[in-house]
């Protein structure tokens, strides 16, 4: 891992959420996936890139994260403040959870994440400033910006009603 964060930007809405990180061309996907699930896609066009690399399933009582959507073969979950996720785990600190969230995530004792919701905008939009660790796949990024940021609990928006 790397001494320095690298700034990024991320928009949620109840439908989709999308994480751009500076300095890459390539942005991560999130899109509602069935009820109360979001699948994550690497790249800016998940239609064309098949199953998705991770999904967050809210729908049981703890929030559980799949790979493989038609296998769904387990691959994390959150008990509490601890995200396991594949072989790593991740203890979220929440600093503000309202009007805005602020939150780190470390790994072990080092901060991999910062995230500080900048602004809502109308429709339900939700827009955060994030800081990531270069060695944090930014599919883990998003991940952990769902299970705290709860997009499957936000209210259906004016602008929402236009992309279902």
């Amino acid at each position: 891992m790397t001494d320095e964060l690298r700034p990024g930007r991320a928009e949620m809405t109840r439908l989709t959420t999308t994480l751009r990180i500076s300095g890459e061309p390539a942005s991560v996907v999130s899109m509602q996936a069935g009820h109360q699930r979001q699948a994550i896609w690497r790249g800016s066009d998940p239609s064309g890139s098949g199953d998705p690399r991770l999904q967050v399933d809210f729908s049981s009582g703890s929030a559980l994260l799949y790979a493989d959507r038609l296998q769904r073969r387990q691959v994390g979950e959150r008990l509490g403040n601890t995200v396991r996720l594949w072989s790593q785990e991740y203890r979220i600190h929440r600093r503000w959870f309202w009007p805005k969230l602020l939150f780190t995530v470390t790994s072990g004792e080092r901060t991999v994440l910062r995230v500080r919701e900048r602004s809502r905008g109308d429709g339900g939009a939700r827009v955060f400033d994030t800081r990531s660790d270069a060695a944090l796949d930014p599919v883990v990024a998003l991940a952990l910006l769902l299970l705290e940021g709860r997009p499957h609990k936000m209210g259906l928006g004016r602008d929402d009603s236009t992309l279902s």
